[in-house]
């Protein structure tokens, strides 16, 4: 591939991921919504076990210090959280600090199961996923990010 066509495959791909890991977020956080997440109470079971069997003690100490305790703002934190990040990459709408904030959540998962727990793969290549969507700046393609910002802010 030479020049033009490969800028072009390279922004098909930088799409792709961006709506790809947009999509996982968005019906992420609307089925936290769903199933009660916003009333509290439910991630308290899943941080309580999280906290039991992590391979990582400084994270269970984290979780029974900070996270336990704040659990109903944690997961409306969450929810939200993962809906917008997951809006935000699908529009390609502040794409950057939407990975950014999925980078953040995901690596937060990624260790409350433990780093070497062999689900947690999933979590390992959605990081590198979501780089690659910050790195290669992806809203700029087909994003309301490539519509809204001055060319001059765009691209150094």
């Amino acid at each position: 591939m030479r020049g033009e066509a490969r800028e072009q495959a390279m922004a098909v791909a930088l799409v792709l991921a961006r709506v790809f890991t947009g999509y996982w977020f968005l019906s992420s956080g609307l089925r936290k919504i769903a199933s009660g997440y916003l009333a509290g109470g439910v991630l308290l079971q899943q941080l309580e076990r999280f906290a039991a069997d992590t391979s990582h003690g400084w994270y269970a100490a984290f979780l029974r210090g900070v996270a336990i305790p704040i659990e109903p703002a944690l997961a409306v934190a969450v929810s939200l959280g993962e809906m917008f990040c997951g809006l935000g990459l699908l529009f390609g709408l502040f794409t950057r600090p939407a990975a950014a904030a999925g980078i953040f959540m995901v690596t937060n998962y990624l260790f409350a199961q433990g780093w070497w727990v062999p689900a947690s793969g999933l979590d390992k290549a959605f990081i590198v996923l979501l780089l690659v969507v910050l790195l290669g700046d992806a809203g700029q393609f087909f994003g309301l990010d490539g519509r809204w910002w001055p060319a001059r802010l765009r691209r150094p």
